[in-house]
């Protein structure tokens, strides 16, 4: 069913050669010093004979509120009334939960891609599924990145992939090949996509937990250092489960938030999954060296099934308390799931510094053994810090505190209108391009996006769309005029009804 390949590290073109000249001069320093880096039970622990491994489990379009455990203490109610996800709990509760994590994009390819090049999908030129994809797939990425660092890394990727060029090509040794959300059991549009149906191995949960079983036993074995990336097809669409996991979760008692008893199902098949992982990864010895790293790739769906509504309010909201989904730049469809897991990490710790999915990358070198600073026209930025001290609440990004988001597209099932977020502390701001309009938030008392504040802060409000629009041109990002619904979508015209709620 996949193509399976292993081979040696592609080779980089002269585009390369002179950011990595720079770059590698930093990453022979460092190997070079030893500055108290041999002590393997510290996050920023490493040496030449010591390399941590890193795993990466990526789930699909999980919710912020998905799990049966808060992601955020200040917000215990945050959670889901009827999945019941044990073991992604006890992973969160063994080490450190960001209460703030961000995936880059309100959709799939685009998050993938920033994690992957470690830049924000406005810089890289791929914001959407569908439509232009503008990205150079020869820049260095992070797979490059890490054997940069120790050569000796070997790199794997299994499951959902949704990049246009094959995970070897990025550098990656081994991995089931350019695969979409087709691979998953996704249908589009037909009756049973939302219904759901049963499965011997619904979403191939139990292929990619084993690839990653077998792969983390073969290099335990070997005594190599590795990098895996498990990107999981569950819960996008369709809705698959194994016929006892339903049959089980029918005896429970319904939510008034999540009442779908087969997405419940879904979940839980891929909780388990997850469970059989971190059982294989104890049971292989690898917890004193070994960081585990759990994100989603986009937010929640926001109602099962999707609505046509132009951004019409949900009376509930799957990922209640925060407003909307997938999607859309609203809390719903970015803020996901974050949780890391590894040496030196305290257990049950929060951190509330905002984070993203393009902080992946270079957090990933740091660890290797790498610089923790990044070449200029990188995003992101090193999480280590955080990881030895869950206190801190900002991160040090080349632009400082502020993370951009950018969906210049219009989407009848979110807000449809072209649309871009910054956050910069505790407030984000909502810029909505063909109507001409800001929405300002503080998320620190309002993480459900109820209040505008835009009136009562303008100064505020006008910097934050200044540092918003000096970005986007500075990294030459698409336009609303580029969206490929332009056209069909009346070149401009209003047709959100989601400020009707601000006035």
């Amino acid at each position: 069913m996949f193509e399976s390949h292993l081979r040696s590290n592609p080779h980089r073109g002269s585009k390369l050669q002179t950011l990595l000249s720079a770059w590698l001069g930093l990453v022979a320093l460092t190997l070079s010093t030893p500055a108290g880096r041999a002590d393997p039970t510290q996050p920023h622990a490493n040496s030449a004979s010591h390399a941590p491994n890193i795993i990466l489990i990526l789930t699909d379009d999980q919710g912020w509120t998905s799990m049966s455990s808060a992601m955020d203490d200040n917000h215990p109610e945050a959670h889901s009334d009827y999945h019941r996800t044990p073991h992604m709990d006890a992973l969160a509760a063994r080490g450190m939960r960001f209460s703030q994590g961000y995936a880059a994009a309100p959709v799939c390819s685009p998050t993938r891609y920033s994690i992957q090049f470690g830049k924000s999908p406005a810089r890289l030129g791929k914001t959407i599924v569908r439509g232009p994809n503008k990205v150079d797939h020869s820049q260095l990425s992070l797979p490059q990145a890490i054997k940069q660092v120790d050569a000796r890394y070997l790199c794997a990727h299994f499951g959902k992939w949704h990049i246009a060029v094959k995970p070897e090509q990025l550098g990656y040794d081994l991995s089931d090949g350019k695969t979409t959300n087709s691979e998953g059991g996704f249908t589009m549009n037909k009756p049973a996509e939302w219904s759901g149906y049963a499965s011997d191995d619904p979403k191939l949960i139990d292929h990619v937990t084993n690839r990653g079983i077998e792969f983390m036993r073969t290099q335990s074995e070997a005594g190599r250092p590795f990098y895996l990336q498990l990107s999981y097809y569950a819960v996008h669409s369709d809705i698959v489960y194994r016929q006892k996991t339903l049959d089980e979760v029918k005896t429970w008692q319904a939510g008034s938030v999540h009442k779908h008893a087969g997405y419940a199902a879904m979940m839980k098949d891929l909780d388990d999954g997850v469970g059989r992982l971190v059982q294989a990864y104890d049971e292989l010895g690898l917890a004193d060296n070994t960081y585990i790293f759990f994100v989603s790739d986009n937010g929640g769906m926001p109602v099962i099934p999707p609505r046509v509504g132009a951004g019409a309010p949900y009376e509930v909201g799957l990922n209640t308390p925060l407003r909307r989904g997938k999607w859309d730049l609203t809390e719903g469809g970015i803020r996901v799931p974050f949780i890391v897991v590894g040496p030196g990490i305290q257990a049950g710790s929060q951190c509330d510094a905002p984070v993203v999915t393009y902080d992946l990358l270079p957090t990933f070198t740091d660890l290797a053994g790498g610089p923790s600073s990044m070449p200029d026209d990188f995003d992101g930025t090193s999480l280590t810090p955080m990881l030895n001290d869950h206190s801190i609440t900002t991160a040090s990004r080349p632009l400082g505190d502020t993370i951009i988001f950018h969906f210049p597209h219009y989407n009848r099932v979110g807000l449809n209108e072209p649309h871009s977020a910054i956050r910069q502390g505790r407030y984000k701001l909502l810029r909505f391009y063909v109507s001409d309009r800001s929405l300002l938030f503080d998320l620190t008392t309002d993480p459900g996006e109820e209040t505008d504040l835009a009136q009562q802060m303008p100064e505020r409000t006008a910097s934050m769309e200044q540092a918003l629009k000096d970005y986007l041109g500075s990294v030459n990002a698409e336009k609303p005029e580029e969206d490929i619904n332009w056209k069909t979508s009346g070149e401009g015209t209003v047709t959100t009804r989601f400020l009707d709620d601000f006035r």
